[in-house]
């Protein structure tokens, strides 16, 4: 590797240690260089000058250069290594539609591009919020919402103008170039994303959306086999998974379906539908937040980056490009085990469980503290590992 091809901090601390071995030798000539505070060099003892002496002193200092450039690029190498799988992670749970076959349906055309512009979709899509510019209406080229990844296979182009010319919800403009909505978003919703108003688009969909948990680890067709799996439960609106935020998919997913009576059908299924011969985790997506709530107040979760009820809305879906959403939250595996433990009784919080003092004595009288609280744990565990604990519950866990 040249000193051009090594990284800054590499080229930086090799420079110095050369510089080491520089001064090092002009030491040995009496040319060593000042002090960089300008104050004069105090005189030391007289160095050895033998051969000997001058030669142990530069392969020191040169196998200090070689020590420190060694420690340079291990950790060069760490952090490129770091670097490269958090990039594969990335890559690997990356939305990739390119399976499915092209098509000129007008059907799947029609679902598709009325569904970017949607109430579930268009007020939490921050790209395409921006083109429409909120309540203006703004139309949007047909040439851009081809360029997306789940319209491309929509061929020919022609296609999908004739598809949408008998469309509900949208039309045509600019000489059928581009499309917009019939009816504008209401006046509150700007051109910039703004979570207040994604609240409000949230809540009015909660009675009819539900979440779900248990699909597993993602791959490239995760989100379309996601979206089979609903159909025939359906119509849904939307269907997001939620990903962590490093856009790694948490196994879980909130469905909106098209009516409040869809989600109670799917609700009230019995036996519940099973993924890849798996049980799932259902429930309604108020009861989920609800629950998320109340673990908030009682200081068993902190809250995530996210806005609470529903999460941060990307553009996914049914029929959206990548499923990108949900709630972001860190170290979700470590909150989960640490609210198990609490739901065993394993109580470890001091402002939800005070500690509170008893006076015991030992076989020799002497006085013993002991914390009532650390008993209490004790106990607990003690009576589980005998089958006895009184609070035992069904793991109710996400």
């Amino acid at each position: 590797m040249s000193d051009e091809q090594k990284p800054v901090a590499a080229q930086a601390t090799n420079a110095e240690a050369e510089k080491d071995v520089q001064n090092v030798l002009a030491e040995l000539k009496g040319e060593a260089e000042a002090p960089a505070n300008g104050t004069e060099k105090k005189e030391e003892a007289p160095a050895d000058k033998s051969e000997e002496a001058e030669e142990a002193r530069i392969v020191a200092a040169a196998a200090k250069l070689g020590e420190k450039s060694e420690k340079s690029e291990n950790e060069n190498r760490t952090e490129e290594r770091g670097g490269r799988f958090n990039r594969q992670r990335r890559n690997e749970s990356k939305f990739d539609p390119s399976s499915q076959e092209e098509t000129d349906d007008p059907v799947e055309i029609r679902k598709q591009v009325e569904f970017y512009f949607s109430d579930s979709n268009l007020p939490m899509d921050k790209f395409l919020l921006s083109k429409v510019g909120g309540s203006k209406n703004n139309a949007v080229s047909l040439e851009l919402l081809h360029s997306f990844k789940r319209m491309r296979r929509f061929q020919p182009f022609s296609a999908i103008v004739e598809a949408l010319k008998t469309s509900d919800t949208l039309e045509l403009t600019d000489n059928e170039t581009a499309v917009r909505r019939k009816v504008p978003l209401p006046e509150t919703v700007k051109d910039t994303h703004d979570p207040t108003v994604v609240k409000v688009f949230e809540d009015e969909a909660m009675a009819r959306s539900i979440y779900a948990k248990g699909f597993g680890d993602e791959n490239p067709t995760t989100q379309l086999d996601i979206e089979a799996f609903f159909a025939p439960y359906g119509p849904v609106n939307a269907i997001r998974l939620r990903r962590t935020q490093d856009k790694l998919f948490k196994g879980s997913v909130f469905v909106e379906f098209a009516s409040e009576e869809k989600a109670k059908a799917f609700l009230e299924l019995d036996p519940k539908p099973k993924w890849k011969d798996q049980d799932l985790n259902i429930k309604s997506k108020k009861e989920y937040c609800d629950e998320k709530v109340r673990e908030i107040e009682a200081g068993r979760l902190k809250p995530s980056g996210g806005r609470g009820r529903g999460g941060s809305r990307g553009r996914g879906g049914r029929g959206g490009r990548g499923g990108r959403g949900g709630r972001r939250d860190n170290n979700r595996d470590w909150r989960e085990r640490r609210d198990e433990d609490q739901k065993r009784g394993f109580k470890n919080n001091r402002d939800e469980q005070p500690e509170r003092r008893e006076v015991q004595k030992d076989a020799r009288g002497v006085p013993v503290v002991q914390s009532t609280a650390d008993a209490g744990q004790k106990r607990t565990r003690d009576d589980e590992a005998n089958g006895d604990h009184p609070a035992k519950k069904v793991d109710t866990k996400e």
